[in-house]
Formats: structure tokens, C-alpha cells, sequence
């Protein structure tokens, strides 16, 4: 049934844009319950089973479509301005404060939605803060994943290289070496093309001891001394020590993959997903990856972005106990951890790890020695402006950097603008 409700909305909307298919989901006047996901592979299959195993178990059809990254955020906010949508949808965690300044989702916490949803007893304190914003429980954590060293064992036996860097001085010292020895690619590879290189910026600065926001977070931090020597020793290892290929100013997630599966890069820091990338592809096997949390900075910290996907209830809802029981059956354990493997992350709980799917001691590395160092970003009003100021400055600086027109004192200049930026956001 439900494939059948997709091929109508594609007949229906035509070449519609993402938006286009947003809305058929809230006027199909079908009666059940409209939902929508961040389009990922293997999603299709997985809904498809599992909305017919709710519906049989509860009676409660579910229609479900997807959005592609580019377009969420947009779609997303055009829903809640109309107050009309999905009445389920996926939530990026980094989206959540903007998401509620402008009304678009209700408290779990109320009793209609409450009495349904999973118990939050189950979930560990640090991923129910990000669901929290404003004295609401915004969403409840459907997967998340922290960025974990990752290594090539073959690369780095071939280069003789022992040991995965614990600081940033084996990060150099190890990379130079490998320099030295192989012409077969580069050391290390980081994502530097979109947005990622203001969450490379951000994990140089925890580990080096700093913050993006004060205490308490009313103003910017990440234009301080930390900061500057991170975003330095982030372009240092592209154009000074040459660890970091200049040409990973273009990676995104998935060039970062192919090029770490490929052997273009002997090392790398990412999430499950990009495990999986390296195991899949012809001639690799994940027993050969060595994982650990990333290398420690100066200050001892081995610092990393971790990210988090959340289940929310639209505001304008009339669907609210049929769409909490929708989200309690997603969060059993073997359901959670079986869309948590196919996005590449971790489920959140305790029971989805112990499911036979991650039953793997390998899975044990992410979750005891990585997660402890993870972060994520602040919670505070203004945050997309923000992110968007860093990501852009950091991008600058390095673009600078490999065009030869970077000049000392630069980065500091250039973080003390988007500091500026920041501070305003902050206050508006």
C-alpha cells in the first residue's frame, strides 16, 4: 500500500521539487499519518517493511517520502511558516533552535504525545540534552555516531608505520613519515568542501582546550587564542607539513569516502558510515581498520563532532497519539537498530546496542573510547548564522592558505570578523 501511495505522489507532482512532494503528503486526504526522512540509501526498503508491520500490529497506515539534504532545511522551514506538513518528520539536532523560534514543533512532553513515546529513562542524558531546547523536548534521538579516527591497517604496515597518532605532534611527526616513504597518496584526509570545514575547525578547537561560545553561552569564543592556533594547525597540515591533500578542499562526505576507500588517503576521521564506505568496497575488509578516539591537542583533549538525528511531532498535528506511536515503534531496539546501521550511525540506547546487529566488539571502540570525547554544537538561537560564519571563514582561510595569500595574523582577523558576526546573531 504504501508503495503505491509514493507512485501516487510522483504521478501527481510530476518533476516536483522537493517542497512540491512535502505537500502532497499533508493534502493526499488519505486519513494516515504523513511522515518524511532525510533521503539515504536503504531508507526506501526499510520504510517500506516497516510501515506495513505497524500498520498491522496497530492498524495505523503510514505515508512516508524523503528529502534530500540540500533541500530539508528550506522544505522544512516552508512547512512551518504555513503550519502544514508532515506531521512526522526527521530532525538534524544543529536545526533545532531555529526549528522552534519559528514554531514548528511541539512538546513531547505533553501528555497526549508523552503517554505513547518511548520511555526517556532510556536514553542517555547527553542525547536527550540535545533534544531539549527552550524548556521543550523537541525530539527524541533516533541515531547518532561520533567522528572516530580511522586508519588503513595495509597502508600503514606498508609504510611502517606503528601506532595510530595519540597527539597532534605524532599527527605531524607520523604524516611527514609516511611523506617520506610512499608517493601512494597522503596521509591524512578531512572533508573540506561544504560545510565541514567549520566542524574540522570546531574539533581542532576542543581539542586544543577551547569553546565556539562562552559558558554560558552568550557570546563567541572561538576567536580566542585556542581558536587561532587550531584553525592555524588545521591549514598548517595542508600547506606546511602537506598531510592533508589540497585537494580535499572539494571532499564532501562522499569524496571523503571514496578517496579513503580508494587508498587516496591512509587516514581519515568520520563516522560509521564511512567505515562501511571502506569495508564495501572491492578488496577491503573492515577487520583491516584501526579505530580510536582522534589525537589529543595541546590542552590533552581528544575532542570530536558527533551528530544526532532526532524524531519530532509537527505543531499543527491532529494525528498526535497515532504519530508518537508511530515514533515509539521506530525506537525498539532491533527496529532502531537496523535504521541505525543502514544510515551508518549508532542507536542511541543501551537495548539497540546490545541487538545481535551490533554485537561486534568493533562497535564497542566508538562507543566507549570515542564517544567520551564527542561534542556537538551549542544550542542557542542564532546557531545557523553561526555555523554558516565559521564554516565560510574557515573555508576562506584556507582557500587563502593554498593561494599563497595568506599572511601572518590573517586568521586571527578573519576569526575576530566572524566573531562579530556571531555576537550579533547572538543578540538579535
Amino acid at each position: 500500500m504504501v508503495s503505491k501511495t509514493r507512485r501516487k505522489f510522483l504521478k501527481v507532482s510530476g518533476a516536483a521539487t522537493a517542497f512540491g512532494l512535502a505537500g502532497c503528503l499533508q493534502d493526499g486526504g488519505s486519513g494516515a499519518l504523513q511522515t518524511q526522512y532525510m533521503d539515504t540509501p536503504g531508507y526506501e526498503d526499510f520504510f517500506s517493511k516497516h510501515t506495513s508491520k505497524f500498520e498491522e500490529e496497530t492498524g495505523i497506515e503510514v505515508e512516508y517520502d524523503f528529502v534530500g539534504w540540500g533541500d530539508a532545511k528550506s522544505t522544512m522551514q516552508s512547512n512551518m511558516t504555513a503550519k502544514s506538513g508532515p506531521d512526522v518528520h526527521e530532525i538534524a539536532s544543529t536545526w533545532i533552535p531555529a526549528q522552534v523560534e519559528a514554531g514548528g514543533w511541539m512538546d513531547l512532553r505533553d501528555e497526549a504525545a508523552a503517554q505513547q513515546l518511548p520511555d526517556t529513562s532510556n536514553y542517555p542524558s547527553g542525547a536527550l540534552e540535545v533534544g531539549q531546547f527552550d524548556d521543550m523536548l523537541v525530539g527524541i534521538p533516533w541515531y547518532w555516531g561520533p567522528r572516530a579516527w580511522q586508519e588503513s591497517g595495509p597502508k600503514m604496515d606498508e609504510a611502517g608505520i606503528e601506532g595510530s597518532p595519540e597527539n597532534w605532534d605524532e599527527l605531524v611527526s607520523q604524516g611527514t613519515a609516511y611523506n617520506e616513504v610512499t608517493s601512494d597518496g597522503d596521509y591524512f584526509g578531512a572533508m573540506s568542501g561544504g560545510i565541514e570545514p567549520g566542524r574540522n575547525f570546531a574539533m581542532f578547537l576542543w581539542q586544543n582546550g577551547g569553546s565556539l561560545l562562552n559558558e554560558d553561552n552568550s557570546a563567541p569564543a572561538f576567536n580566542s587564542e585556542a581558536g587561532v592556533e587550531a584553525m592555524n594547525f588545521y591549514k598548517d597540515l595542508i600547506v606546511e607539513h602537506e598531510i592533508i591533500p589540497e585537494a580535499s578542499l572539494d571532499w564532501e562526505s562522499s569524496g571523503l569516502q571514496s578517496a579513503f576507500a580508494g587508498g587516496e588517503v591512509a587516514s581519515t576521521w568520520g563516522a560509521l558510515s564511512m567505515t562501511n564506505a571502506y569495508a564495501d568496497a572491492d578488496g577491503n575488509s573492515r577487520d583491516e581498520l584501526r579505530v580510536s578516539a582522534p589525537p589529543k591537542g595541546p590542552d590533552g583533549d581528544s575532542g570530536t563532532f558527533f551528530g544526532m538525528e532526532l524524531l519530532g511531532i509537527a505543531s499543527w498535528s491532529n494525528k498526535v497519539e497515532e504519530a508518537a506511536q508511530w515514533i515509539d515503534y521506530l525506537a525498539q531496539p532491533e527496529v532502531n537498530a537496523e535504521l541505525a546501521d543502514i544510515a551508518g550511525f549508532l542507536p542511541p540506547t543501551s537495548g539497540g546496542m546490545n541487538t545481535e546487529l551490533y554485537s561486534d566488539p568493533f562497535y564497542e571502540t566508538f562507543d566507549e573510547e570515542v564517544f567520551p570525547a564527542a561534542k556537538t554544537y551549542p544550542q542557542v538561537r542564532g546557531w545557523g548564522e553561526i555555523e554558516t560564519e565559521i564554516y565560510q571563514t574557515a573555508t576562506d582561510i584556507l582557500n587563502s592558505a593554498v593561494t599563497g595569500n595568506w599572511s601572518e595574523g590573517d586568521t586571527k582577523s578573519a576569526l575576530d570578523d566572524a566573531a562579530s558576526v556571531a555576537e550579533e546573531a547572538l543578540n538579535n
